[in-house]
């Protein structure tokens, strides 16, 4: 089974760690994508399933340790990538990283 996109998928590979002296969690449904226009766009929980197998994508991440992950953003075709909003929760304020 896959997951299908209602445009195309733009994939993001990023590695996430705890920095801090407690556990944290990390999910990546709470993670955003922002396209040149200004537009943001949710991550696909669906597609993080398929592309992640193995990978324990959800869950606390204990302090030092880091996990590698995929994280799937489900555009109209064409879009370009500007930045990502970076979300250490979905209450969060969240760090914005500007894409190259």
């Amino acid at each position: 089974m896959t997951a299908n996109a209602q445009g195309e998928f733009i994939v993001v590979t990023m590695r996430v760690k705890n920095i801090g002296d407690k556990p944290q969690s990390y999910f990546g449904d709470d993670q955003k994508m922002i396209d040149a226009q200004g537009r943001e766009y949710g991550a696909s929980s669906e597609a993080g399933m398929y592309m992640n197998t193995g990978v324990a994508v959800t869950g606390e991440i204990n302090p030092g340790n880091s996990i590698d992950v995929k994280v799937a953003f489900d555009v109209p075709p064409g879009t370009a990538p500007a930045a990502l909003q970076l979300h250490d929760s979905m209450f969060s304020s969240g760090v914005k990283v500007a894409l190259a």
